[in-house]
């Protein structure tokens, strides 16, 4: 089997109301989806997925798409999806990073392996260590008193984690985080994503404030590229801090853990290249003892899939960490590109987790009209 023919179109969909954190406001979805065609027939479906713009990657749908069609596409035509370490190694050769590029052709050739297989994604990447993956909600930046509303919502519905996003307004932070803790009550667990928005030392001072309320942990506290400064900050702080916008790819990881710069790895599939590398960064954890989650980003159905199969058959992200990725989106789209998706209500009738979808592949049937109308000419 050889690949033959590869495609791409950023899809934009937007959400019903902003998305709001710390480095600004989000409108609307917009992805980059890839098909990947084989001389065999058979089509493999991957998706380039983005958040947050310059403040938390330096691509956008509008920098990938052709990075895919001029560069990674050429350099891969004629090989077998099968040989996938070979082409990340082609696709490295020609670009350096571009990890989201990367991780929307990865996805669609394990999507090819899974198909031809007949077997789901999951078992090609380990098997299946445990299915019931549990999910979180995380709550979009609003005033203290919507955003308990929001967490006593969720709650009631099955979530047993939510995320608050903070690191605007350390006073108002603190103020949000109170409500939501005397709104769920003390089984509920909260976790906390300032996605870089604070200093070191502001982190440390509000953090250590916080603690009272027994936040789960607490997310890039500080800029993506200091790991000094959150360094500083897990040493000085009872909370463990998770590492998310600064974990992106194999090196970046390796970074974080040999300064000591995070307690846990959020794992996210576009920003670190997609499912071959997400294994390998995993694998990098569990040797150093460190948890990992899988996180979500604004993503379509396609790589909340790919999350699912990637939790299904990694025991570093199975320590009892909730993964955003896994469940619904929390942004509010109005549409997906996916005709079948994970919904609040599946969380709910499983207590607060998702499953695989069990395939093949991907598991993944397009909206091809859906695709039409909010695609992208």
């Amino acid at each position: 089997m050889k690949i033959s023919r590869v495609e791409s179109k950023i899809v934009t969909i937007p959400v019903e109301t902003p998305y709001v954190a710390s480095y600004g406001s989000m409108t609307a979805f917009s992805n980059v989806l890839v098909w990947v065609w084989t001389d065999e027939g058979i089509v493999g479906i991957g998706e380039s997925a983005f958040v947050g713009g310059g403040a938390v990657r330096e691509e956008t749908p509008e920098s990938t798409k052709p990075i895919i069609d001029t560069y990674l596409a050429p350099a891969i035509i004629g090989e077998d999806p099968f040989d996938i370490e070979l082409v990340h190694e082609k696709m490295n050769r020609i670009v350096p990073r571009n990890l989201v590029a990367k991780a929307g052709i990865d996805l669609a050739l394990w999507d090819i392996m899974g198909k031809a297989l007949d077997l789901p994604v999951y078992k090609l990447l380990g098997g299946e260590y445990r299915s019931r993956i549990p999910v979180t909600y995380t709550l979009s930046m609003d005033t203290p008193e919507e955003m308990a509303e929001q967490a006593r919502l969720r709650t009631s519905e099955g979530y047993s984690t939510v995320v608050i996003k903070i690191g605007h307004d350390p006073e108002g932070d603190l103020e949000r985080l109170r409500l939501v803790r005397e709104v769920v009550g003390p089984s509920v667990k909260i976790r906390l994503d300032a996605n870089g928005g604070y200093r070191p030392d502001q982190a440390i001072r509000v953090i250590r404030r916080m603690e009272r309320y027994e936040p789960e942990f607490v997310e890039e506290p500080v800029k993506r590229w200091d790991l000094t400064g959150m360094a500083k900050v897990a040493r000085a702080v009872d909370t463990p801090i998770s590492a998310d916008e600064s974990n992106s790819g194999l090196e970046g990881a390796m970074k974080i853990i040999s300064q000591g710069a995070a307690d846990i790895l959020n794992i996210k599939v576009a920003k670190c290249g997609g499912l071959l590398n997400c294994k390998k960064i995993a694998a990098l954890a569990d040797a150093n003892d460190i948890p990992c989650l899988v996180g979500g980003d604004t993503t379509y159905e396609i790589t909340r899939q790919a999350c699912r199969h990637l939790a299904t058959c990694t025991p570093a992200v199975q320590r009892g960490f909730g993964s955003e990725g896994c469940g619904p989106a929390s942004q509010s789209k109005i549409a997906d590109v996916a005709k079948t998706v994970v919904t609040y209500k599946d969380v709910s009738e499983l207590g607060g987790y998702v499953v695989a979808t069990p395939g093949p592949g991907l598991g993944i049937e397009l909206d091809e009209d859906k695709i039409r109308k909010y695609g992208v000419p």
